[in-house]
């Protein structure tokens, strides 16, 4: 089948279009181009992280048994690829600031373990867990192998 001066024009018309792009963005420098605005491609020296930090919560509930339990655990019921933002900013917010603002907040903190664990909580402790990343190694860290555990704060949930 042969083309047809129509489509052999608008053929003509996009390779010319593309071309013209193209020739636009390099005298531009890129300026076009929307990647540029990604915080991971406009810094030219982007640098993966030496460490990871996680928190934990450990409580133990009036039975005394000790749960422990990860930021995505408050909000999310999938995989530890979830986004865990909203936990991490739970249990910061309910250890940092002023005693008036953690009055606040620990209240809603311990309303939220005891609604995921569907148990009475007597006492929180917030751990944070730190590991080397080394992207040499495959994986680039152990998680089983954390290189600190820090207790951060420890409170009762029935002041």
């Amino acid at each position: 089948m042969e083309d047809t001066p129509i489509q052999a024009q608008d053929l003509a018309f996009a390779k010319y279009f593309t071309a013209g792009i193209a020739f636009l963005l390099l005298i531009l420098g890129g300026g076009l181009w929307p990647f540029i605005w990604w915080d991971l491609y406009s810094h030219s020296q982007h640098s993966p992280p030496e460490q990871l930090g996680r928190m934990e919560l450990h409580v133990v509930d009036t039975a005394g048994q000790t749960h422990v339990l990860r930021p995505m655990d408050l909000y999310t019921l999938d995989d530890d690829t979830s986004n865990q933002e909203p936990g991490h900013r739970l249990i910061r917010d309910a250890i940092a600031g002023t005693p008036q603002q953690q009055a606040i907040d620990r209240p809603y903190l311990v309303s939220q373990v005891e609604f995921v664990l569907n148990k009475e909580i007597e006492q929180v402790e917030v751990w944070n867990y730190t590991w080397a990343v080394d992207f040499q190694q495959h994986p680039p860290l152990d998680i089983n192998q954390p290189q600190q555990i820090t207790l951060i704060d420890r409170f009762s949930a029935r002041p």
